[in-house]
Protein backbone atom coordinates (compact mmCIF):
# COMPACT_ATOMS: atom_id res chain seq x y z
CA UNK A 1 0.00 0.00 0.00
CA UNK A 2 1.82 3.47 -1.32
CA UNK A 3 0.85 7.09 -0.24
CA UNK A 4 0.70 10.24 -3.04
CA UNK A 5 2.13 12.55 -1.37
CA UNK A 6 3.63 15.83 -2.50
CA UNK A 7 6.23 18.01 -0.89
CA UNK A 8 7.67 20.05 -3.94
CA UNK A 9 7.33 24.00 -3.78
CA UNK A 10 4.88 23.91 -7.05
CA UNK A 11 3.61 27.35 -8.48
CA UNK A 12 -0.16 25.34 -9.00
CA UNK A 13 -2.01 22.38 -8.24
CA UNK A 14 -0.73 20.71 -11.90
CA UNK A 15 2.98 20.72 -11.03
CA UNK A 16 2.47 20.00 -7.56
CA UNK A 17 0.62 16.70 -9.15
CA UNK A 18 3.38 16.26 -11.26
CA UNK A 19 5.89 16.28 -8.46
CA UNK A 20 4.28 13.99 -6.22
CA UNK A 21 6.22 11.59 -4.61
CA UNK A 22 5.47 7.88 -3.03
CA UNK A 23 5.51 6.58 0.33
CA UNK A 24 5.29 2.81 1.14
CA UNK A 25 2.99 2.63 4.01
CA UNK A 26 3.57 -0.28 6.37
CA UNK A 27 3.39 -3.28 5.40
CA UNK A 28 0.60 -6.15 6.15
CA UNK A 29 -0.33 -9.85 5.03
CA UNK A 30 -2.72 -8.45 2.63
CA UNK A 31 -0.24 -6.12 1.09
CA UNK A 32 2.84 -8.88 1.19
CA UNK A 33 -0.13 -11.19 -0.89
CA UNK A 34 -1.16 -7.99 -3.11
CA UNK A 35 2.61 -7.46 -3.91
CA UNK A 36 3.93 -10.82 -4.69
CA UNK A 37 0.75 -11.62 -6.39
CA UNK A 38 1.94 -13.84 -9.99
CA UNK A 39 0.10 -10.95 -12.33
CA UNK A 40 1.72 -7.91 -10.86
CA UNK A 41 4.08 -7.46 -13.75
CA UNK A 42 1.27 -7.03 -16.17
CA UNK A 43 -0.74 -4.95 -14.05
CA UNK A 44 1.80 -2.45 -13.83
CA UNK A 45 0.96 -1.75 -17.35
CA UNK A 46 -2.64 -0.79 -17.18
CA UNK A 47 -3.76 3.01 -17.94
CA UNK A 48 -4.25 3.51 -14.29
CA UNK A 49 -1.12 2.16 -13.00
CA UNK A 50 0.35 4.09 -15.55
CA UNK A 51 -1.29 7.57 -14.87
CA UNK A 52 -0.33 6.81 -11.05
CA UNK A 53 3.51 5.87 -11.75
CA UNK A 54 5.07 8.74 -10.46
CA UNK A 55 8.18 7.95 -12.45
CA UNK A 56 6.50 9.29 -15.08
CA UNK A 57 4.61 11.78 -13.57
CA UNK A 58 7.88 13.56 -12.12
CA UNK A 59 9.81 12.86 -15.62
CA UNK A 60 7.71 14.01 -18.21
CA UNK A 61 8.34 17.55 -17.57
CA UNK A 62 10.50 18.79 -18.17
CA UNK A 63 12.82 16.57 -18.21
CA UNK A 64 11.29 14.22 -21.25
CA UNK A 65 9.71 17.18 -22.76
CA UNK A 66 12.87 18.80 -23.54
CA UNK A 67 14.34 15.43 -24.84
CA UNK A 68 11.38 14.75 -27.48
CA UNK A 69 11.75 18.39 -28.65
CA UNK A 70 15.63 17.98 -29.19
CA UNK A 71 14.95 14.76 -30.32
CA UNK A 72 11.96 16.07 -32.84
CA UNK A 73 14.51 19.31 -33.90
CA UNK A 74 17.30 16.48 -35.14
CA UNK A 75 14.77 14.19 -36.99
CA UNK A 76 12.60 17.30 -38.98
CA UNK A 77 16.46 19.09 -39.58
CA UNK A 78 17.81 15.86 -40.94
CA UNK A 79 14.37 15.20 -43.21
CA UNK A 80 14.45 18.53 -44.45
CA UNK A 81 17.94 19.40 -44.39
CA UNK A 82 18.34 20.69 -47.92
CA UNK A 83 15.50 22.79 -47.58
CA UNK A 84 17.21 24.16 -44.27
CA UNK A 85 20.46 24.23 -44.97
CA UNK A 86 19.60 26.42 -48.44
CA UNK A 87 17.35 28.82 -46.37
CA UNK A 88 20.07 29.91 -43.79
CA UNK A 89 23.54 29.63 -46.67
CA UNK A 90 20.90 32.28 -48.32
CA UNK A 91 19.85 34.17 -45.40
CA UNK A 92 22.78 34.04 -43.02
CA UNK A 93 26.19 32.79 -45.51
CA UNK A 94 26.31 29.67 -43.20
CA UNK A 95 26.77 25.97 -44.33
CA UNK A 96 25.44 23.51 -42.15
CA UNK A 97 26.18 19.75 -42.55
CA UNK A 98 23.22 17.81 -44.74
CA UNK A 99 22.88 15.16 -41.64
CA UNK A 100 23.08 15.51 -38.05
CA UNK A 101 24.48 12.79 -36.55
CA UNK A 102 27.16 10.88 -34.20
CA UNK A 103 28.46 7.51 -34.09
CA UNK A 104 27.03 5.09 -31.70
CA UNK A 105 30.81 4.28 -30.45
CA UNK A 106 30.52 7.36 -28.65
CA UNK A 107 27.42 6.64 -26.53
CA UNK A 108 28.67 3.15 -25.86
CA UNK A 109 31.87 4.01 -24.85
CA UNK A 110 30.33 7.02 -22.36
CA UNK A 111 27.60 4.82 -21.48
CA UNK A 112 29.58 2.46 -18.80
CA UNK A 113 31.48 5.29 -16.97
CA UNK A 114 27.47 6.73 -17.20
CA UNK A 115 26.44 3.35 -15.76
CA UNK A 116 28.37 3.42 -12.94
CA UNK A 117 27.71 7.08 -11.87
CA UNK A 118 24.19 6.61 -11.74
CA UNK A 119 24.21 3.33 -9.87
CA UNK A 120 27.20 4.90 -7.34
CA UNK A 121 24.39 7.32 -6.57
CA UNK A 122 21.54 5.40 -5.94
CA UNK A 123 23.42 2.85 -4.10
CA UNK A 124 24.70 5.37 -1.62
CA UNK A 125 21.42 7.06 -1.61
CA UNK A 126 19.56 3.86 -0.87
CA UNK A 127 21.85 3.24 2.37
CA UNK A 128 21.14 6.20 3.23
CA UNK A 129 17.65 5.10 3.02
CA UNK A 130 18.40 1.88 4.75
CA UNK A 131 20.05 3.49 8.03
CA UNK A 132 17.06 5.87 8.04
CA UNK A 133 14.43 2.42 8.83
CA UNK A 134 16.72 1.26 10.75
CA UNK A 135 16.95 4.53 12.68
CA UNK A 136 13.54 4.78 13.42
CA UNK A 137 13.22 1.01 14.07
CA UNK A 138 15.89 1.63 16.98
CA UNK A 139 13.93 4.13 18.26
CA UNK A 140 10.55 2.05 17.86
CA UNK A 141 12.69 -1.15 19.96
CA UNK A 142 14.01 0.98 22.74
CA UNK A 143 10.76 3.20 23.45
CA UNK A 144 9.04 0.01 23.91
CA UNK A 145 12.20 -0.96 25.95
CA UNK A 146 12.30 1.66 27.96
CA UNK A 147 8.61 1.89 28.92
CA UNK A 148 8.53 -1.30 29.75
CA UNK A 149 11.74 -0.94 32.15
CA UNK A 150 9.80 2.17 33.79
CA UNK A 151 6.73 0.47 34.40
CA UNK A 152 8.32 -2.68 35.61
CA UNK A 153 11.19 -1.43 37.58
CA UNK A 154 10.66 1.43 38.70
CA UNK A 155 9.37 1.39 42.62
CA UNK A 156 6.24 3.04 43.33
CA UNK A 157 6.26 2.24 47.14
CA UNK A 158 9.68 3.68 49.37
CA UNK A 159 11.70 1.34 51.46
CA UNK A 160 9.41 1.89 53.96
CA UNK A 161 6.54 0.36 52.49
CA UNK A 162 4.59 3.75 51.85
CA UNK A 163 3.01 4.46 48.06
CA UNK A 164 4.77 7.37 46.49
CA UNK A 165 2.51 9.58 44.66
CA UNK A 166 5.31 11.25 43.51
CA UNK A 167 7.06 7.93 41.27
CA UNK A 168 3.69 7.02 40.50
CA UNK A 169 3.23 9.80 38.51
CA UNK A 170 6.93 10.28 37.80
CA UNK A 171 6.02 7.08 36.02
CA UNK A 172 3.29 8.26 33.52
CA UNK A 173 4.79 11.60 33.08
CA UNK A 174 7.99 9.48 31.83
CA UNK A 175 6.09 7.39 29.58
CA UNK A 176 3.92 10.41 27.89
CA UNK A 177 7.90 11.54 27.43
CA UNK A 178 8.49 8.56 25.30
CA UNK A 179 5.29 8.95 23.34
CA UNK A 180 6.41 12.20 22.41
CA UNK A 181 9.84 12.00 21.72
CA UNK A 182 9.01 10.37 17.93
CA UNK A 183 6.16 12.69 17.49
CA UNK A 184 8.43 16.02 18.00
CA UNK A 185 11.33 13.85 16.00
CA UNK A 186 8.70 13.87 13.00
CA UNK A 187 8.52 17.54 12.34
CA UNK A 188 12.45 18.00 13.04
CA UNK A 189 13.25 15.78 10.03
CA UNK A 190 10.15 16.98 7.89
CA UNK A 191 9.57 20.27 6.73
CA UNK A 192 5.52 19.92 7.16
CA UNK A 193 5.65 17.60 9.89
CA UNK A 194 3.73 14.61 7.60
CA UNK A 195 0.62 17.03 7.73
CA UNK A 196 -0.07 17.32 3.96
CA UNK A 197 -2.96 19.95 4.50
CA UNK A 198 -0.10 22.27 5.00
CA UNK A 199 1.00 23.75 1.77
CA UNK A 200 4.36 24.81 2.22
CA UNK A 201 5.12 27.10 -1.43
CA UNK A 202 8.17 28.55 -3.03
CA UNK A 203 7.07 32.28 -1.51
CA UNK A 204 5.99 30.94 2.14
CA UNK A 205 8.58 32.03 4.84
CA UNK A 206 10.64 30.24 7.59
CA UNK A 207 8.43 31.65 9.87
CA UNK A 208 5.19 31.02 8.32
CA UNK A 209 5.94 27.52 7.77
CA UNK A 210 7.12 27.70 11.83
CA UNK A 211 4.02 28.75 12.48
CA UNK A 212 1.81 26.11 11.24
CA UNK A 213 4.13 23.24 11.90
CA UNK A 214 3.58 24.32 15.62
CA UNK A 215 0.27 24.67 15.26
CA UNK A 216 0.13 21.45 14.72
CA UNK A 217 2.28 19.65 16.78
CA UNK A 218 0.14 21.85 19.69
CA UNK A 219 -2.92 19.91 18.47
CA UNK A 220 -1.14 16.41 18.54
CA UNK A 221 0.40 16.97 21.87
CA UNK A 222 -3.39 17.54 23.38
CA UNK A 223 -3.71 13.87 22.44
CA UNK A 224 -0.74 13.51 24.45
CA UNK A 225 -0.75 15.59 27.52
CA UNK A 226 -3.65 16.46 30.13
CA UNK A 227 -4.19 20.17 29.54
CA UNK A 228 -5.75 20.52 33.01
CA UNK A 229 -3.10 19.38 34.72
CA UNK A 230 -0.22 22.56 35.37
CA UNK A 231 2.57 20.44 35.36
CA UNK A 232 1.63 18.80 32.00
CA UNK A 233 0.26 22.15 30.22
CA UNK A 234 3.48 23.91 31.36
CA UNK A 235 6.01 21.75 29.82
CA UNK A 236 3.89 21.27 26.46
CA UNK A 237 3.41 25.20 26.04
CA UNK A 238 7.55 25.22 26.78
CA UNK A 239 7.68 22.63 24.11
CA UNK A 240 6.24 24.82 21.51
CA UNK A 241 8.10 28.00 22.30
CA UNK A 242 9.69 29.68 19.37
CA UNK A 243 12.54 29.93 21.29
CA UNK A 244 13.32 25.62 21.41
CA UNK A 245 15.53 25.26 18.05
CA UNK A 246 15.56 21.08 18.88
CA UNK A 247 12.30 19.95 20.21
CA UNK A 248 13.84 15.82 20.46
CA UNK A 249 16.48 16.98 22.67
CA UNK A 250 14.21 18.76 25.20
CA UNK A 251 11.89 16.54 25.30
CA UNK A 252 15.20 14.14 26.20
CA UNK A 253 16.54 16.10 28.97
CA UNK A 254 12.97 16.56 30.74
CA UNK A 255 13.67 12.41 30.15
CA UNK A 256 16.90 12.67 31.84
CA UNK A 257 15.67 15.07 34.46
CA UNK A 258 12.68 13.09 35.85
CA UNK A 259 15.00 9.66 35.89
CA UNK A 260 17.72 11.79 37.64
CA UNK A 261 15.26 13.36 40.23
CA UNK A 262 12.32 10.88 41.13
CA UNK A 263 13.24 7.41 39.67
CA UNK A 264 16.96 7.58 41.37
CA UNK A 265 15.90 8.99 44.21
CA UNK A 266 16.92 6.63 47.47
CA UNK A 267 14.25 8.11 49.74
CA UNK A 268 11.86 7.40 47.10
CA UNK A 269 12.70 3.89 46.66
CA UNK A 270 15.16 4.19 44.50
CA UNK A 271 16.20 2.12 41.33
CA UNK A 272 19.22 -0.60 41.61
CA UNK A 273 21.99 -0.03 39.93
CA UNK A 274 21.64 -2.60 36.63
CA UNK A 275 18.10 -0.51 36.27
CA UNK A 276 19.61 2.61 36.41
CA UNK A 277 22.23 2.08 33.85
CA UNK A 278 19.86 0.69 31.34
CA UNK A 279 17.86 3.29 31.96
CA UNK A 280 20.73 5.68 31.22
CA UNK A 281 21.74 3.04 28.41
CA UNK A 282 18.28 3.91 26.83
CA UNK A 283 18.96 7.82 27.09
CA UNK A 284 22.09 7.47 25.36
CA UNK A 285 20.59 5.53 22.60
CA UNK A 286 18.09 7.76 22.28
CA UNK A 287 20.78 10.38 21.45
CA UNK A 288 22.30 8.63 19.30
CA UNK A 289 19.45 8.24 17.48
CA UNK A 290 18.84 11.89 17.28
CA UNK A 291 22.18 12.70 16.21
CA UNK A 292 22.40 10.44 12.63
CA UNK A 293 18.91 11.07 11.98
CA UNK A 294 20.33 14.80 12.04
CA UNK A 295 23.67 13.66 10.39
CA UNK A 296 21.42 12.13 7.40
CA UNK A 297 19.49 15.34 6.99
CA UNK A 298 22.11 17.87 7.03
CA UNK A 299 25.19 16.19 5.04
CA UNK A 300 23.83 14.82 1.27
CA UNK A 301 25.73 13.23 -0.82
CA UNK A 302 28.82 15.60 -2.15
CA UNK A 303 26.85 18.10 -4.25
CA UNK A 304 29.35 18.45 -6.92
CA UNK A 305 29.35 14.54 -8.02
CA UNK A 306 25.10 14.66 -8.07
CA UNK A 307 25.29 17.96 -9.98
CA UNK A 308 28.08 16.39 -12.45
CA UNK A 309 25.92 12.64 -12.42
CA UNK A 310 23.51 15.23 -13.41
CA UNK A 311 24.91 17.24 -16.07
CA UNK A 312 26.07 14.00 -17.57
CA UNK A 313 23.09 12.20 -17.81
CA UNK A 314 21.11 15.30 -19.42
CA UNK A 315 23.31 15.36 -22.13
CA UNK A 316 24.21 12.17 -23.02
CA UNK A 317 19.99 11.87 -23.44
CA UNK A 318 19.80 15.42 -25.60
CA UNK A 319 22.82 13.50 -27.44
CA UNK A 320 21.78 10.17 -28.10
CA UNK A 321 19.11 10.77 -31.15
CA UNK A 322 22.26 11.95 -33.23
CA UNK A 323 23.34 8.24 -33.10
CA UNK A 324 19.81 7.12 -33.48
CA UNK A 325 18.51 8.80 -35.96
CA UNK A 326 20.97 6.85 -38.02
CA UNK A 327 20.07 3.63 -37.42
CA UNK A 328 16.31 4.04 -36.25
CA UNK A 329 15.12 6.06 -39.11
CA UNK A 330 12.62 9.42 -38.17
CA UNK A 331 10.14 7.38 -37.36
CA UNK A 332 11.54 5.13 -34.21
CA UNK A 333 14.15 8.00 -33.02
CA UNK A 334 12.09 10.08 -30.82
CA UNK A 335 9.62 7.22 -29.01
CA UNK A 336 13.09 5.40 -28.43
CA UNK A 337 15.41 8.12 -27.69
CA UNK A 338 12.31 8.69 -25.18
CA UNK A 339 12.09 5.44 -23.72
CA UNK A 340 15.90 4.77 -23.06
CA UNK A 341 16.00 8.48 -21.04
CA UNK A 342 13.02 7.28 -19.13
CA UNK A 343 14.35 4.37 -17.90
CA UNK A 344 18.09 6.32 -17.57
CA UNK A 345 16.54 9.32 -16.02
CA UNK A 346 13.95 7.06 -13.61
CA UNK A 347 17.15 5.49 -11.97
CA UNK A 348 18.82 8.79 -11.13
CA UNK A 349 15.41 9.96 -10.03
CA UNK A 350 14.56 7.67 -7.13
CA UNK A 351 18.15 7.23 -5.65
CA UNK A 352 17.48 11.48 -5.54
CA UNK A 353 14.20 10.52 -3.62
CA UNK A 354 15.46 8.23 -1.07
CA UNK A 355 18.75 10.35 -0.68
CA UNK A 356 16.50 12.20 2.40
CA UNK A 357 14.75 9.59 3.27
CA UNK A 358 12.59 10.72 5.91
CA UNK A 359 10.62 12.48 3.06
CA UNK A 360 9.60 8.97 1.68
CA UNK A 361 9.37 7.22 5.09
CA UNK A 362 5.84 6.74 6.77
CA UNK A 363 7.49 8.51 10.16
CA UNK A 364 3.77 9.26 11.08
CA UNK A 365 2.47 5.49 11.27
CA UNK A 366 6.24 4.85 12.87
CA UNK A 367 4.57 7.28 15.52
CA UNK A 368 1.68 5.73 16.03
CA UNK A 369 3.01 2.22 16.73
CA UNK A 370 5.32 3.66 19.45
CA UNK A 371 2.22 5.43 21.30
CA UNK A 372 0.51 2.06 20.76
CA UNK A 373 3.04 0.02 22.35
CA UNK A 374 3.38 2.47 25.10
CA UNK A 375 -0.51 2.59 25.78
CA UNK A 376 -0.57 -1.39 25.77
CA UNK A 377 2.49 -1.59 28.38
CA UNK A 378 0.59 0.53 30.79
CA UNK A 379 -2.34 -1.34 30.55
CA UNK A 380 -0.87 -4.54 30.76
CA UNK A 381 1.19 -3.20 33.96
CA UNK A 382 -2.22 -2.07 35.60
CA UNK A 383 -3.74 -5.30 34.58
CA UNK A 384 -0.74 -7.36 36.25
CA UNK A 385 -0.95 -4.78 39.27
CA UNK A 386 -4.52 -6.51 39.88
CA UNK A 387 -4.05 -9.74 39.25
CA UNK A 388 -3.72 -12.60 42.06
CA UNK A 389 -1.54 -14.85 41.62
CA UNK A 390 -2.15 -17.21 44.04
CA UNK A 391 -3.60 -19.97 41.62
CA UNK A 392 -1.19 -19.82 38.60
CA UNK A 393 0.32 -22.91 39.55
CA UNK A 394 -2.58 -25.00 39.54
CA UNK A 395 -4.12 -23.57 36.64
CA UNK A 396 -1.39 -24.65 34.56
CA UNK A 397 -2.19 -27.67 35.30
CA UNK A 398 -5.53 -27.54 33.45
CA UNK A 399 -3.69 -27.16 30.14
CA UNK A 400 -3.55 -30.63 28.23
CA UNK A 401 -2.21 -30.34 24.98
CA UNK A 402 -3.11 -32.77 22.04
CA UNK A 403 -0.24 -32.29 20.05
CA UNK A 404 -1.82 -34.91 17.36
CA UNK A 405 -5.59 -33.20 17.34
CA UNK A 406 -3.51 -30.14 16.66
CA UNK A 407 -1.72 -31.47 13.42
CA UNK A 408 -0.31 -28.49 11.28
CA UNK A 409 -0.92 -26.21 14.16
CA UNK A 410 2.12 -27.47 15.95
CA UNK A 411 3.93 -29.40 13.39
CA UNK A 412 3.44 -27.39 9.76
CA UNK A 413 5.34 -30.15 8.22
CA UNK A 414 2.90 -32.44 9.74
CA UNK A 415 1.36 -35.57 7.61
CA UNK A 416 -1.54 -34.23 7.29
CA UNK A 417 -0.16 -32.07 4.13
CA UNK A 418 0.33 -33.03 1.01
CA UNK A 419 4.05 -33.20 -0.15
CA UNK A 420 4.82 -30.98 -2.95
Amino acid sequence: MSLHYCRDHGMNSISRFLRKITIDMSYTFRHWRRHQRATRHLLLWTPSKIIKSDNIRRLIFPDLALIGATSSFICYYNVHADFVASVLNQSFDVALPSLLSLPVECFTLTSVALGLLVTFKTQTSYQRFTEGRSLWGLLINESRAMASRIMARVPSTTATGMLSSDVADGKMYAVKLIRTLPVVLKYHLTEDGCNPHIEIKQWTSDHQIRQATTAALRCELQQLWNPYDDKQKSFTERLVEADIANRPLYVLHELQHTSANIFSQPSLGGLDPVAATEMDRSLTTFHNVLGACEKILRTPIYTPYTRFTSRFLFMWCNFLPLAMYPVAGPVLTVPVTLVTSFFMLGIEDIGSRVEQPFNVLPLWQYCQTIDQSCLQIVRHHDLLEEVDHTGDEEDLDEFDWDVESLGSYVDPLATSHKKI
